[in-house]
């Protein structure tokens, strides 16, 4: 089964020369210690924006057991302000004894769609910034963007059927604690819950339309896998299926649903559809999301609805390999009154790769009424 989140089949290799014990009759334990970091400056030509350097480690640890089962774990420390972050992006176990399925239990990252799971490592992901689609996570709400890279803690199985030729079917299904009220998650943090609530949604719907700011916007900001706490009797549900051919192509269709509210009320759900196609060093691969949050309107339900897409062509030439990303938010609607601004973005970049796991990435980022950004990153998978 591919697992391509970090290059696992890379240390798949790794994991074969390092054992701990001999085949003496017990299960031979093997560990690794792999993972990625890297330096990024990011700035503006409009004043008023940050020029400013940062940098980020993310140790991933693998620890097997005979040949059925890994542990395997990823902690991300990154510089924010004057503090340093620590988030763990995933602890999970992994059963690989069957000869097509793989049952995983933990706090892992969700098959939806194709980025979040599998390409926003830094030495993965062709550019310094991921898709307008995928905000950065503030208090596991999507800052600027529709959803977070996912991850939750729960069970999870995934299932690989060849289907003749090079093509094969993959589907994965899990179940996990879901999302939550974010202001249930930073009250912690906060003298009173109200304060929170409107610290995480001006992080959660930057660059909403100033007519309605984020004080005004009636949908509540919703965190995802930040808790091991669970609000409520329901669980998250959600499943990817698609088809594949050898290394050249895939396509998957991806959903999930969620009561997000202690009274089990209030829907959450998304779906997702991504293709990706490789062929003679080029690489096209784009994805489309659609999320609908229930909530409520005084003495009835209303609805946010909220969709983007991004589409992003690559063409390797030797060590280079310039990059083309779009992206486009539609306008967030309830009752098909805007709520929330739509914006486009275009991001042209230039790779070089000083070895396979090893890039320094130049890119610019244009924004429809938004500022432009610069990047350089200098990234390494270790």
């Amino acid at each position: 089964m591919k697992r391509t989140r970090i290059g696992l089949a890379t240390l798949a290799a790794a994991l074969m020369g390092l054992t701990a014990g001999e085949a003496t009759g017990q299960a031979t334990s093997t560990f690794v210690l792999a993972g990625y970091g890297s330096a990024l400056y990011e700035g503006a030509t409009t004043d008023g924006f940050p020029n400013n350097f940062s940098a980020s480690v993310s140790p991933v640890m693998l620890f097997t057991m005979g040949d059925d089962f890994l542990f395997e774990s990823e902690l991300e420390f990154g510089l924010s302000g004057a503090a340093t972050t620590t988030t763990l992006e995933y602890a999970q176990i992994d059963y690989l004894g069957f000869e097509r399925a793989q049952i995983i239990a933990g706090k892992f990252l969700l098959p939806f769609g194709v980025f979040g799971e599998r390409l926003h490592p830094t030495w993965i992901n062709k550019l310094p910034t991921g898709p307008v689609l995928y905000g950065h996570a503030h208090g596991g709400v999507a800052e600027a963007g529709l959803l977070p890279v996912l991850s939750d803690a729960g069970v999870m199985l995934r299932l690989t059927q060849p289907m003749g030729g090079a093509w094969s079917l993959d589907f994965s299904g899990y179940v996990t604690q879901g999302p939550r009220l974010a202001a249930e998650e930073a009250a912690d943090d906060h003298d009173d819950e109200e304060a929170a609530l409107s610290v995480l949604a001006a992080a959660a719907f930057a660059g909403s339309d100033p007519e309605h700011g984020p004080e005004t916007i009636p949908a509540p900001p919703v965190a995802f896998g930040t808790s091991f706490d669970d609000n409520n009797k329901n669980k998250m549900v959600g499943a990817r299926i698609g088809v594949v051919k050898g290394p050249s192509f895939e396509m998957y269709a991806s959903a999930f649903h969620a009561m997000y509210d202690a009274d089990n009320f209030l829907d959450y759900q998304g779906g997702a559809l991504s293709a990706e196609w490789r062929s003679s060093g080029y690489e096209l691969r784009g994805e489309g999301v659609v999320t609908r949050q229930e909530f409520e309107g005084g003495d009835h339900f209303e609805t946010l609805q909220r969709s983007g897409l991004y589409a992003q062509v690559a063409k390797r030439v030797g060590p280079w390999e310039p990059v083309v990303r779009f992206g486009w938010l539609a306008d967030g609607t309830v009752d098909d009154a805007e709520v929330i601004a739509g914006h486009t973005e275009l991001a042209l970049g230039l790779d070089y790769w000083f070895q396979s796991s090893i890039p320094v990435k130049v890119a610019w980022e244009f924004h429809e009424d938004l500022d432009d950004r610069f990047y350089l990153q200098w990234a390494f998978g270790f």
